[in-house]
């Protein structure tokens, strides 16, 4: 009887050296530095679009409903302190504290909350500190009631600026402003415009 030598192949090397390893952290490191600033471009061009969207919808909101409805609808900048609920505030300029919209059936221009809760018709509260919406006017404007007609009696156009952190900051090149007409449309500029000189 013939007997055949079992010959076990050679165990084949498994995993990578230490300097393959190296090598490709270094190049995960170069690309991720080089990628970075995108990336960080596209979230806050992102953000800021997504603001300025949020803002203009609750405006277009709030004057559907007072010309729906047939009544006036007051949205502000809100305050909101511990568990109370929102309510208007006449502190500041910067929209970024968030904002209320509400019905307003009596059209009270004092009104600073609704009557009853159920009348609330949307509350956004604070954005943070990273994005600003300010309000631009000699006089800012921190609260308008839209008529049963849509009109948020303002006079001439409202501007509110959307910006990152701070006006020299290299990422307002994504900026831009929000036109609010007296008839309560809403309208999007470049950040160096202005609404009564923009056409």
């Amino acid at each position: 009887m013939t007997k055949f030598a079992y010959h076990r192949p050679p165990l084949e090397s498994r995993g990578f050296t230490l300097i393959e390893l190296l090598v490709t952290l270094a190049l995960a490191a170069v690309l991720g530095s080089l990628a970075a600033p995108s990336i960080r471009d596209f979230i806050v061009r992102s953000k800021l679009t997504n603001l300025g969207n949020e803002f203009t919808g609750s405006v277009l909101k709030a004057r559907n409903e007072a010309v729906n409805r047939n009544t006036c609808v007051t949205m502000c900048m809100s305050s909101k302190a511990g568990d109370a609920s929102p309510a208007c505030t006449t502190a500041g300029a910067d929209w970024q504290v968030g904002w209320i919209a509400f019905l307003n059936p009596s059209c009270d221009s004092g009104a600073n909350s609704p009557a009853d809760p159920i009348d609330m018709l949307l509350a956004r509260p604070s954005i943070g500190s990273d994005f600003l919406l300010q309000a631009q006017s000699t006089s800012p404007i921190k609260k308008m009631t839209f008529s049963a007609r849509g009109s948020p009696g303002v006079g001439a156009a409202e501007e509110f600026d959307i910006i990152y952190r701070e006006v020299n900051n290299p990422l307002n090149k994504y900026a831009f402003n929000i036109c609010l007409d007296g008839l309560g449309r809403t309208r999007t500029i470049p950040s160096d415009k202005i609404c009564s000189g923009y056409k």
